[in-house]
């Protein structure tokens, strides 16, 4: 019984993965490299670095950071019945690669965002101040040359963002 239960399972598997072997020969597949500048941090040269293998034409979301709660109803105080809801905080990036002529061309969505909470006091809300940048792009760049495609100053603070993008063809 044990014998045939394996067989039907790789019966039905097998099919499965012949056909992702096939998309996966069809359909390309890019690397691509973010590195972020931040001149307000130690490292600021260097940058925070981040590749991904991605598929053409396919949406792909990459986050990295805490999700932190914020009181959005409720009766709050100590015993109370409070309803929370749970902000991304960090690097949120998502983006498409697809190609144009030859170049690539990359649409998307960067949010870079940080919790400050509030000082310890009887009159001071709970809630966190959500300090956020935010930028949506599109642009082509050409394969495997570290390009620039934006640079930003925070408006709060004397922080500068630069972000490098870098794809190849695997």
């Amino acid at each position: 019984m044990r014998f045939s239960a394996w067989m039907m399972a790789a019966a039905l598997l097998g099919p499965v993965v012949v056909v992702h072997a096939q998309d996966s020969r069809e359909t390309p597949a890019y690397k691509v490299d973010f590195t972020i500048r931040d001149s307000g941090e130690a490292g600021g040269k260097a940058g925070r670095k981040y590749s991904l293998l991605v598929t053409r034409n396919v949406k792909t979301v990459f986050k990295v950071g805490n999700r932190v709660p914020v009181v959005s109803g409720g009766t709050g105080g100590v015993g109370g019945n409070s309803q929370f809801s749970y902000v991304d905080i960090g690097m949120n990036i998502e983006f498409v690669v697809g190609e144009a002529a030859s170049k690539f061309a990359i649409h998307g969505d960067l949010d870079i965002s940080t919790a400050i909470m509030p000082e310890k006091s009887p009159n001071a809300a709970n809630a966190p101040t959500i300090s956020q940048i935010k930028l949506v792009i599109d642009t082509t760049v050409v394969p495997g040359k570290p390009t620039t495609v934006a640079s930003l100053d925070d408006p709060v603070t004397s922080r500068k963002f630069d972000l490098e993008l870098a794809i190849t063809k695997m």
